[in-house]
Order: structure tokens, then C-alpha cells, then sequence
């Protein structure tokens, strides 16, 4: 079973697959990949049923409760390279899911290798020295938000003059130059509880993986507010909406405008064998306008037009960009 889980992680990370899911119904069991642009099926004969019971068991699920929605983590040595997964597992009637997120298989990038657009390069620099603000990282699963604000931390703890903190959950970039703290929910360890040990740990930067609900929205408000410069991730499909959702979590817009620093909203496209990132950028002076009005600046590059004139530039070919610039401009 050893041999069948390294295959099979093998081949997903070969794939650039951030998630592997399962299903398992009549004795079957069906297996995907989840990537940047779609779910990969995976045809196959060589895992069976065994091999999703094999999982809960390396999982440390209770095998006892096949029927109560359980997780539980696990890792493997790949190529002398230890991967932590998370594996999450329900169960409805005669239908069994999982799901396996696998960490730490991204790697950290410089902060000069984020965009092809000089003036995001120029706008992400001008955020290094700051020490007080609020910035928030938006997009869809697999748009890159947890690349941005790793790069931003990294180039911040360089300097080596202030204490930077991560809570997140899970890990995904690996990086010795500041702390990083796991969410573990099962031992007690969320992301309220996180947060609000974080603040008496005296930190100067802090990044909160994911605003999540309520609570977090207004803990990460508070320690903006407390003279903190606050990273975050929300998802949301551009700036605007993700004004409307932090109002939907309690953040008023006098709140936000007093404290946000920036607004990133971003989506990755394949160019070959490499990426291509997409950033609308909102900052103060945009985010008071769009405050004041509801909508955005005429001049203004949203997130639409960024994506259109990369596909002119030549920067995409990914052909899914130009449904989203279509879809974004509506």
C-alpha cells in the first residue's frame, strides 16, 4: 500500500495537481486530480477500495464511525522530500468521498518574478517597508493568492529588522525566514484561537491565511488597527465583491477605508511549462473611491482588462482568460 500511495502522489504532483479526489460507490472507487484549469480523470485499475480504507487508516481516522465526516493527516518521503497531506472523508448513504490536499510541494518565488507587469512589480516593492496597513489577497481557489503573500513575507523578513508571523492552514510554502504556524482544529488549535494568541506574541507583520467567518474578519481588523501590518487571503471574484463580503462578515466600510492598505485580486493562467499571474491592484486612493461611488475609476485597470491586454501582449494563451475577462467585464 506504501508503494501504491508514493505512485499515486508521484503522478499527481507530476500532474501540478494541488488535491486528489475520491469516490467510492458499488465497490468502485474513481480518483481525480484536481489542477489549475479543470478535474483530470484518472483511469485506472491499480487502487482499489482497500487503498481508500488504507487512508483512513493512515489518517488516524476513527474506523469505528465510518458515518461521522472525519480528517486527518499523513505524510510520505518523495525523492528525499517529505509531503504532509491532509485527507478529509465523508459518507452518504452508499457513497464515500475523500479528499487529499498535499502540502508543501510548492515552491517559494522572488517578488520580482510575481508579475510581467512592471508597475504591479513597482506597487508590490513600495508594500516591503511598510509597517502598518491592512492587505488582502483575492481570488478563486488555485489563482496564486498563497504565492503573493508568501513572496511579500519573504522579501519583508529579509530585512531582518521586524518579527513576521503566518498562521495558516495548511502550510504550502515551506519557508525558514519567518514563523509559520499550522492550523490544527482537531488538537484545539484554530484559526480564533491562533489569532488571538498571535497578538500577545508580540509580532510586527502577521499574515492570516484565510478570512474565513466573522470572527477572524474582525480579529484581522483589530490587529490592523492595533498598529499591525496584516496579510490575508479572502475569496472573492475581484475587489468589489470583496468589499461586499468583508460587509457580509460584519467589516464596515469606515473600518476598511480607515485600515486597508490594498486590495490584490489576481488569477493564474498556464503558458507551457510556466505561469502567468494576473493582478488588479486597488489601492487607497482606488479602494476610497470605489467606497465613495460603487464602482470603479473610468481609468482604472480592472482585472477584465488586465487579462485582456496580457492576451494581447502575448503574456496569456491560456483560452480560459478569455472567458474570465469576458465574464469579470459583466
Amino acid at each position: 500500500m506504501d508503494d501504491l500511495l508514493q505512485d499515486l502522489i508521484a503522478y499527481a504532483i507530476e500532474k501540478k495537481a494541488s488535491d486528489i479526489h475520491f469516490v467510492m460507490q458499488n465497490q468502485k472507487l474513481q480518483i481525480k486530480l484536481r489542477t489549475q484549469n479543470d478535474m483530470l480523470d484518472v483511469y485506472q485499475d491499480i487502487w482499489q477500495p482497500a487503498f481508500f480504507e488504507y487512508l483512513k487508516f493512515i489518517s488516524r481516522m476513527d474506523l469505528t464511525s465510518p458515518y461521522v465526516p472525519q480528517s486527518g493527516q499523513f505524510k510520505i518521503l518523495l525523492h528525499n522530500h517529505e509531503i504532509f497531506c491532509r485527507f478529509s472523508m465523508l459518507n452518504n448513504h452508499n457513497v464515500q468521498t475523500g479528499v487529499i490536499r498535499m502540502l508543501n510541494t510548492m515552491h517559494a518565488i522572488e517578488l520580482k518574478a510575481l508579475s510581467l507587469w512592471k508597475e504591479d512589480t513597482n506597487y508590490f516593492n513600495s508594500l516591503v517597508p511598510l509597517r502598518q496597513g491592512l492587505v488582502i489577497s483575492v481570488g478563486p481557489t488555485n489563482s496564486g493568492k498563497t504565492t503573493t503573500l508568501h513572496a511579500l513575507l519573504h522579501e519583508i523578513a529579509k530585512t531582518k529588522k521586524h518579527k513576521v508571523v503566518s498562521l495558516e492552514d495548511p502550510i504550502e510554502i515551506e519557508d525558514d525566514s519567518y514563523l509559520q504556524l499550522q492550523i490544527n482544529e482537531s488538537m484545539g488549535f484554530t484559526y480564533d484561537v491562533g489569532i488571538e494568541q498571535l497578538l500577545r506574541h508580540d509580532p510586527d507583520i502577521i499574515c492570516i491565511g484565510e478570512t474565513r467567518n466573522s470572527y477572524t474578519a474582525k480579529m484581522v481588523l483589530r490587529a490592523s488597527l492595533t498598529g499591525h501590518f496584516v496579510f490575508t487571503s479572502i475569496h472573492a471574484k475581484d475587489g468589489k465583491e470583496c468589499i461586499r463580503r468583508l460587509e457580509d462578515l460584519g467589516v464596515s466600510k469606515k473600518d476598511l477605508a480607515s485600515v486597508c492598505t490594498a486590495i490584490i485580486s489576481q488569477r493564474l493562467y498556464s503558458k507551457g511549462d510556466s505561469k502567468v499571474c494576473v493582478y488588479e491592484i486597488m489601492d487607497q486612493k482606488t479602494l476610497q473611491y470605489v467606497l465613495e461611488h460603487g464602482r470603479y475609476p473610468k481609468e482604472f485597470k480592472t482585472l477584465s482588462k488586465k487579462i485582456t491586454e496580457g492576451i494581447k501582449k502575448g503574456y496569456i494563451v491560456d483560452a480560459q482568460a478569455k472567458y474570465d475577462s469576458l465574464s469579470l467585464s459583466g
